[in-house]
């Protein structure tokens, strides 16, 4: 799960991940783009890019003005399940490999 202001992200074993709008009670939008699991969701500090990561060892980086991924990474070698935006550096965002990856990478959310 992931805020961002009055919405909520939620990913899915179904693949996908649904923004949802809680005062109306309604989903705004759905994001398609992990051939697994979503098991990992955070909202940049700016609440202009989510990035999410899957058990297909993919994390996707998506723009509110989007429907498919402005960045599609595939570096790990495991699940993504870790995800973190820098607070001090704008589009600096650090994803954690699972088990059979064991590496932190950090990716400049502007150029991929």
């Amino acid at each position: 799960l992931a805020w961002n202001d009055w919405t909520l992200c939620s990913g899915s074993r179904d693949r996908s991940i649904i923004e949802h709008e809680v005062r109306q009670q309604s989903t705004v939008h759905v994001f398609h783009g992990h051939t697994q699991e979503v098991c990992g969701l955070k909202w940049s500090f700016d609440q202009q890019q989510l990035a999410s990561g899957g058990n297909d060892n993919k994390l996707n980086i998506w723009s509110l003005h989007s429907n498919s991924p402005t960045f599609s990474l595939m570096k790990h070698t495991a699940a993504v399940k870790a995800l973190a935006w820098s607070p001090h550096q704008h589009g600096l965002l650090v994803s954690g490999g699972g088990t059979a990856d064991r590496t932190i990478r950090f990716w400049n959310s502007m150029n991929g």
